[in-house]
């Protein structure tokens, strides 16, 4: 029973199909217990069954840093907002002067401390995150070198 209950399980791992807001499952149950059957494989498996797709919505997470340093050391070189739940999404990123110094509306893009192709000053710049039907924030993140 152990051996089938592992196996259900690491097929439910290896049959996850990864999307922003929803993780898909299948379980797949082969003849024998202790062989996990791919269709890569070339194992003589006889798979019994197949159960129905289920979708599990992924827990809304947001992760906004306080702090970056684009300094070329390759290490928080840029501001990225990362996050699951959400598909959609809109930053902006102010100086002290109301001056909007980025703008995205890619999760993948991120600031990197550029403003009209010079370097931003160390300092304190003003950030207002919309995601699209859940929530609207606004807050602060410093620069440093």
């Amino acid at each position: 029973m152990n051996k089938i209950i592992t196996t259900i399980f690491a097929l439910l791992l290896i049959t996850n199909l990864y999307s922003q807001t929803f993780s898909k499952y299948r379980i797949v149950a082969p003849w024998e217990p202790s062989t996990i059957y791919l269709a890569t494989d070339t194992f003589a498996t006889e798979v019994v069954s197949f159960s129905n797709i289920i979708e599990i919505q992924d827990p809304f997470t947001l992760y906004i840093p306080t702090v970056f340093s684009p300094d070329g050391d390759n290490t928080n070189d840029i501001f990225y907002i990362k996050g699951n739940g959400f598909d959609k999404l809109s930053f902006e990123i102010y100086n002290r002067w109301g001056q909007q110094v980025f703008q995205s509306d890619n999760l993948n893009n991120g600031w990197d401390g550029i403003y009209l192709n010079q370097p931003s000053p160390i300092g304190t710049y003003v950030y207002q995150l919309k995601i699209e039907g859940l929530i609207t924030k606004s807050g602060t993140i410093t620069l440093i070198r």
